[in-house]
């Protein structure tokens, strides 16, 4: 009869923690669509207006991309503060202000007539996006997933690929019918509908309703100022800091050199069509990069997965240095992009699992503030290597290198993390 008194109260226990962890799940879903079409959307489609705008306002296409630099650059210096405001404010307001900000500017666009207010715009979505989608990711993931990070982040990071999968020819044929201002119109909505109500519904962190994944029922709620780990402050005067800053910095230069993938695809003498397959093979690629490390990283020694991913780095852009035949080019491009989730996976997990969650979303931007300036010049020299030796391979080799380096890197600084289930 004891023995059965007991169950029934272990089961009962046990269905009131998984109650209360149920809205984990939902921030988790948040997430996915946070990346879906802020990452997909916003990001991964600019491309498509180039050409419209280019002929609408009678500029070329330097002046027009220069719109994206900018966003970049106001990207990389708001990152040396977003994570400071992201820790002291609520997120459900932060995130809804930020993207109806967003969705706001975009609709400005779809009247405005001059390159100018271009600029200005995206200035300002660049200011936003720190705290809009390249921290709110993975600091919601951290305060609510204290088991599984890895796989739940690894695929709501993924779903970024996804989405410029799925908004590119969307957009394309929106922009087809009823022309570059109904894209923005379209994309307006799309944030305004979608992304701004579910900003509503966060409760910026677990409280004794609301339990995080993996977190026991009995443990109270950490009120804030009171949780485990190091502030930036202490972060910043240890080894590991530097190692993955240094990371972070090398990986989004090889993240920029992806830019250059089509052209050097038609460079060596392949059709635009191949070159279309090949970038499509990198995306592929590194959607279920992003989704297999954070899985990898929950389950096995984070050591070993970095060293398979880096390999996967390593092997794919040699391969596009030495293949000559489209279908292997392709499978290479699947290959390399693999290797980006270290990047975009391995390294935000990793800096949670060193340094806590004291001071995780201020400590997260500098280093991802690092990698924006990594990312901002990229492209640019990239490009001009190639104009000095009519050639990518320096580029490729460049990038090489910098999977070699980040891994020995992290391997010789990195504590040891079993994560045996």
């Amino acid at each position: 009869m004891i023995f059965i008194d007991y169950i029934l109260l272990e089961s009962r226990l046990f269905i009131v923690t998984n109650q209360r962890s149920i809205y984990a799940w939902w921030i988790f879903i948040v997430s996915c669509l946070i990346s879906l079409i802020g990452f997909g959307l916003i990001v991964n489609t600019v491309g498509l207006f180039f050409i419209p705008l280019c002929k609408e306002l009678h500029v070329n296409k330097s002046s027009i991309s220069l719109m994206v630099t900018l966003q970049n650059l106001a990207s990389a210096i708001t990152l040396l503060i977003a994570g400071k405001i992201m820790s002291k404010v609520n997120l459900k307001w932060l995130l809804t202000i930020l993207f109806s900000i967003i969705g706001i500017g975009f609709l400005s666009l779809s009247i405005a007539n001059n390159l100018g207010w271009f600029y200005i715009v995206y200035i300002i979505i660049g200011i936003c996006q720190p705290g809009a989608f390249i921290l709110s990711i993975p600091v919601l993931l951290q305060k609510w997933f204290n088991a599984k990070l890895g796989t739940v982040m690894g695929i709501a990071l993924g779903l970024s690929g996804i989405g410029g999968t799925i908004f590119n020819p969307l957009v394309a044929d929106v922009i087809k019918s009823f022309g570059w201002r109904g894209g923005f119109i379209f994309e307006a909505l799309l944030i305004l509908l979608i992304l701004v109500p579910a900003s509503l519904t966060i409760i910026p962190q677990p409280n004794d309703k609301h339990h995080a994944y993996g977190e026991p029922s009995k443990v109270d709620h950490v009120k804030p100022g009171n949780e485990s780990g190091l502030t930036f402050k202490q972060a910043r005067k240890t080894i590991v800091f530097y190692s993955l800053a240094i990371a972070m910095f090398l990986l989004q230069f090889v993240s920029g050199s992806v830019q250059h993938v089509s052209g050097s695809i038609l460079h060596i003498g392949f059709s635009i069509q191949t070159a279309g397959l090949v970038v499509s093979g990198i995306m592929f690629g590194a959607a279920l990069g992003k989704i297999s490390i954070g899985f990898l990283l929950d389950y096995f020694n984070a050591k070993v997965v970095l060293l398979f991913f880096a390999l996967f780095g390593i092997g794919g852009w040699y391969g596009q240095i030495v293949l000559k035949n489209g279908l292997s080019l392709i499978l290479s491009a699947f290959i390399l992009g693999l290797g980006q989730g270290i990047c975009l996976v391995a390294l935000p997990y990793l800096i949670k699992k060193e340094f806590g969650v004291k001071d995780y979303s201020n400590i997260l931007s500098i280093i991802n503030m690092v990698g924006a300036l990594a990312l901002s010049f990229a492209v640019l020299i990239d490009a001009l290597l190639f104009d000095t030796t009519n050639s990518y391979n320096i580029g490729w080799y460049l990038n090489i290198l910098a999977f070699l380096i980040s891994f020995i890197l992290l391997a010789l600084t990195l504590k040891n993390y079993p994560n045996k289930k």
